[in-house]
């Protein structure tokens, strides 16, 4: 994290700490992720005004939770919760083919390839950034609803559809599918049929509740 400076200092906290928490692997181990005031102010170069005010606003999105006498901890969610998360997004996404149909070009759709350029062929050696580019992928998608409302929804989720993503990408041929998911889903988009389009949409991400159920713990 890098130190801020006074212009829009509410503002600017409260993303720094937003995008540090979604660069933490919540999940890799068994562990609470405490975030320290003291030391993040420090980090931060800002006094401990902004960060509980920022805190304050990222516990009322569900990303930290506040526990008595222990202090404050990153949310994580357990089986249930995240098999929820998925298919509220899966309803999200697939609305999101009608607003996209609607509200967007044919131009900006396409624009959706920026984040596709990979082959079947060099995929597999090349998944970080692959796995990075499939989650700037899905926050692309809900930005050209040009529903303000959708992205931000996806946004206070992604701190463990990231988690999700990235863990599974890396799990037999998800990796390869969804290059095939991801083209599919743009042709659908370019032939102007919402329906098929949503149905394109939800199905590819509930393809994640199958393996949710068959790889992670309660």
């Amino acid at each position: 994290m890098q130190k801020i400076g006074p212009v829009n200092l509410k503002t600017k906290v409260y993303d720094s700490l937003r995008k540090y928490i979604i660069s933490l692997n919540i999940y890799l181990k068994e562990v609470d992720f405490h975030l320290d005031e003291r030391q993040l102010s420090a980090k931060l170069g800002v006094s401990r005004t902004p960060i509980r005010e920022a805190v304050a606003r990222l516990e009322q999105e569900g990303i930290v939770k506040t526990i008595p006498r222990r202090g404050v901890f990153v949310n994580r969610k357990t089986k249930k919760e995240l098999i929820e998360i998925v298919t509220v997004w899966a309803g999200l996404e697939g609305y999101a083919a009608h607003l996209i149909i609607k509200n967007s070009s044919d131009l900006e759709i396409k624009s959706l390839r920026n984040f596709c350029q990979y082959s079947k062929d060099n995929v597999l050696s090349d998944l970080d950034n692959y796995s990075n580019d499939n989650i700037r992928f899905h926050q692309h998608i809900m930005k050209l609803t040009k529903v303000n409302l959708m992205s931000h929804v996806l946004e206070s989720q992604l701190v463990h559809l990231q988690f999700l993503r990235k863990k599974f990408i890396f799990v037999s041929d998800r990796a390869i599918k969804s290059i095939d998911e991801h083209d599919e889903i743009i042709v659908a988009l370019l032939s102007k049929n919402a329906s098929k389009a949503e149905k394109v949409l939800k199905n590819h991400a509930l393809a994640l509740v199958d393996r949710i159920e068959d790889n992670l713990k309660k």
